[in-house]
Parts: structure tokens; sequence; C-alpha cells
């Protein structure tokens, strides 16, 4: 492909992760303040939104194996969307109900439906630079992280300004611009039907079999899962004290947006990054960041401190997110990419994201601080550090 229709992917890529990222960003960075608003308490508020990551665990990998076997990752996310923005209109009416049950089935939806894109869309990406090397996956995901920033600080003021129900019907309407540029972008190629063990003929245990054969990949999909420990579990955190020290839905916007803002210029760079570091350098780096950034959080005493701290995101998960993916676009099999894809995005986001709130909410039970907690996680996200420097030590990582 000539260097123009490298850009126009670029382009498109971009967009498709801009669109969903941005009208996403209005239900996932504002959920638990939400109910919260809406008279729920925060140790109910952080259990739903534990039991919607428990679901999208077990719907990540069968839909990524549905969409191997019988569709592209492109019909899938185009459906997905769909779901997501009806349930995104739908949940003001839901909220204003005055009936819990029928939240939790709009938020089951949501789970269901829009949890799921993220996945689909790196799998998607993944698969386009599988056939194109030249890709730039982290100028798309860059984007998506730019215009998440955006949306948490200004979503932020739009609540305080025109309420809850004005913010989910924007996101809806941005997801509905996602369709639309879903709908135009160019879809990864599938495996060859013909092939010997093509994705219609694997069944799931071949695939999984195939897929968990990798010790390169097993051994990033643990590492990973413990250092997403804490990035996933300071979601939670940020909107349990911030309010603690005063802060408002403003606040916790702004420390959103610094979290994917700072993801931004560290993603448009990875591409540039890899090749004058490798990725073996850039993942020892990005996993002792990950320790730094907890530590420094817990030991932040206002605010506006522990906002700034923030920052660090883009040194941590803006480095392992970009780097991981293009790892496994070298090293995953075209006939498992969906299902290679969405269950490293179950482990690290919704498994990372159940266990995070288990143990946030233990922890506050027993009696711990947040900023306690905060060292508690410093210490999971080491472990992730030291398989990092295992597995660049025993040349586990070989490319």
């Amino acid at each position: 492909m000539s260097k123009w229709g490298i850009r126009r992917l670029n382009f498109h890529g971009a967009l498709l992760q801009g669109t969903f990222w941005f009208g996403f960003c209005t239900y996932i960075a504002f959920m638990v303040a939400t109910l919260m608003d809406y008279g729920w308490s925060a140790s109910a508020a952080a259990g739903v939104m534990t039991v919607m990551s428990v679901i999208v665990l077990f719907a990540n990998p069968l839909s990524g194996f549905i969409s191997d076997k019988y569709l592209s990752e492109k019909k899938t996310t185009i459906a997905l969307m769909v779901g997501v923005a009806i349930c995104l209109f739908l949940l003001p009416f839901s909220l204003r109900s005055g009936s819990n049950v029928l939240v939790i089935v709009n938020m089951v939806g949501i789970a269901i439906s829009g949890m799921q894109i993220g996945g689909f869309i790196d799998a998607w990406i993944v698969g386009l630079k599988q056939e194109f090397p030249d890709l730039n996956y982290g100028v798309m995901r860059g984007t998506g992280s730019l215009w998440f920033s955006i949306a948490a600080q200004t979503m932020g003021m739009v609540t305080i300004s025109l309420g809850h129900d004005a913010r989910f019907w924007l996101g809806g309407v941005f997801i509905l611009l996602g369709i639309i540029t879903a709908v135009t972008f160019r879809p990864a190629k599938q495996a060859n039907s013909h092939d010997e063990k093509s994705p219609s003929q694997l069944k799931g245990k071949e695939a999984f079999k195939l897929i968990f054969s990798s010790k390169a990949y097993c051994l990033l999909l643990v590492l990973s899962f413990f250092l997403m420990l804490s990035s996933m579990s300071m979601g939670t955190l940020m909107q349990i004290v911030l309010p603690e020290y005063g802060g408002t839905s403003a606040d916790i916007g702004t420390a959103f947006a610094i979290m994917s803002g700072s993801e931004v210029p560290i993603m448009f760079a990875v591409a540039f990054l890899l090749n004058q570091f490798g990725f073996k350098k850039l993942l020892v780096f990005c996993s002792a960041i990950f320790v730094v950034r907890m530590l420094m959080s817990a030991g932040a005493e206002t605010a506006n401190v522990l906002i700034f701290v923030q920052i660090t995101q883009g040194l941590s998960f803006g480095v392992l997110l970009p780097i991981s993916m293009s790892y496994l676009s070298q090293i995953i099999d075209v006939r498992v990419r969906s299902t290679a894809i969405t269950t490293f995005t179950a482990v690290t986001a919704s498994l990372t994201g159940i266990l995070g709130n288990l143990i946030t909410t233990a922890l506050l039970a027993w009696g711990f601080t947040v900023q306690n907690a905060m060292v508690v996680f410093a210490v999971l996200s080491s472990i992730g550090f030291g398989l990092a420097l295992y597995g660049v030590a025993r040349k586990i990582f070989t490319i």
C-alpha cells in the first residue's frame, strides 16, 4: 500500500478510536459518581461496577471466538456500538425511574456491548497491522486517549451545568458518529478458509490451546495483569478520595482528563520509541513507572497534588498498551486474532477491574485508608515489574 494509503488508514483508525472513547467516557469515567448522586453508597456503586466487569470477563473471550469463527472484527464492532448507543440513550430514563433493577439491567447492556468494544477495535487494528506493518497503532489509540481526555474535562462541566442526562445523551451521539466511521473503515484480512485449520474449523479448546502455547503471550498477559491491577483500581479510588478532599465532578473529570491526556504524546511517539529502544527496554521502563505512580499517589496529601501525579499514566499505561499490541501483532496467529486480543483485554481490563474493586472494597472495610490501599497496589505492581525483568533476562521475549 502507498504511503498515502497508510496515512488514510491511520487517520480513519484514529477517528474510530476518538469517537468511541469520547462517547464511552461519558459512562465509564463518571458512573460510580453518578450512582452515588442518585443515592447509592460508595460500596454499592463500586460493587455493581465489579459485577459488570465479571460479565465482561466471560463475554470477551466468547465474543472473540465467535468473531474469529463467524464474523469479522468490523461487523462485531458495529453491532456492539449499536447496542451501547441504545443503552446510553436509555440510561437517563432508567436512573430517573427509581428502579435499581432497571438501572442494573441497563448497565448490563452497556457491559455486554460497550465494555467489549475497545478490545475489538484493538483486534481490528492489530489485524490491519499484520497486513500493513507500517500502520501506527500508537497514533490511533493515542487519538482515543486525547478524545477521552477532552470528554473527561468537558463532560464534568456539562454534568455540573446540565446534569447527568445531557452527558449520557452526548455520549450516545458520539457513539453514533463512531458507527458511521466504523462502517466506512477497511476490514482486517481474515485467515484463508482453505488453511489447514481455518477459524471455522478450530474448536474453542483448540483455539485457546494455540493461543496459550506461546510463552511470550502468557508472560506478557500475566505481568500486564499485575501492572493493570493498580491502573484499573485508580479509576475507583479517585472517585472515592477526591470528594473526601473536597473535590467535585469537575475535579474527577480533570483527573481523568490528565490521565488520558498524558497518554497522548507518548502513544503518538511509541513507534519512534520502539525503533530507538525496542520492546524489552520499554516494557521494563513502563513496568517500573506503574510502581512509582502508586507510591506517589499514596503520598499525595491534597486533591491538586493527587490529580497532578496522574500524569504518570502516560509513562505507564500509555507505553504498555501500544507496545503490547505491537508485539502481539507479531506473535499471534491470524486464525485466533480476535480471541487472543479479547482474552488479553478480558484479563488486563475486566479481570483487573473485578479484583481491583474487590481488593479496594476489602481494604477499606478492614480499615485501610485510600492512601494505604494505594501502597498495596504498588506492591502488586512490583510483581509485574519483576516478571518483566524475568522475561527479558530469560529471553522469553525474543522479538
